[in-house]
């Protein structure tokens, strides 16, 4: 069956096959960032890796800062992108449950808003150079009531994998190598 243009047969079978053991969905995703001038990055997805196969992918997206905090404005700013991340993880997630439980959505629109306080990127002792919080507002037009509407905006902030790397935070690791110049 098809609802809200997911098919929900291949969902369940997709679901079934990633619960039937600890490592079978499993999956690392593989981006490559370059930086260009100034503030601007160029950041490709290269693929992932799902079980032991590889599928290539080759989407990309230029990122920049507004000119008001010194970039030229030619993409959206790493934070905007984090926000987008979220709610198009947070989106995807309630139209798919919306799906499984046969709730028609007409339209879904998120408004993620988050807050930071610059002085911790600018090295200012005592202050998280991160966001400090986040809130999503979202109005979606949908043949469910307020409380199936509520519930599924509730196992979709549960569900979603970008909410929940924010929410509980995730191990970030870094290394460097130079390449020999000749």
């Amino acid at each position: 069956m098809i609802c809200n243009g997911i098919d929900t047969d291949q969902l369940a079978a997709f679901a079934g096959m990633v619960t039937s053991g600890p490592d079978a969905g499993i999956v690392s995703a593989h981006v490559r960032t370059r930086w260009e001038e100034s503030y601007r990055t160029h950041a490709a997805a290269e693929g992932f890796e799902f079980g032991s196969d590889r599928f290539p992918r080759s989407i990309t997206l230029a990122a920049d800062r507004p000119q008001v905090f010194g970039g030229t404005d030619c993409g959206p700013a790493p934070g905007e992108l984090l926000l987008a991340a979220l709610g198009s993880c947070v989106a995807q997630t309630f139209i798919e449950a919306a799906a499984m439980t046969g709730v028609r959505v007409d339209r879904l629109e998120i408004a993620t808003e988050g807050h930071v306080d610059l002085r911790g990127n600018a090295g200012v002792e005592g202050v998280r150079p991160g966001l400090t919080r986040i809130h999503l507002d979202v109005e979606v037009a949908c043949d469910a009531d307020a409380e199936m509407t509520d519930a599924l905006l509730a196992d979709a902030v549960r569900r979603s994998p970008i909410a929940d790397s924010l929410a509980a935070g995730v191990q970030v690791g870094a290394s460097v190598r130079q390449p020999h110049l000749a």
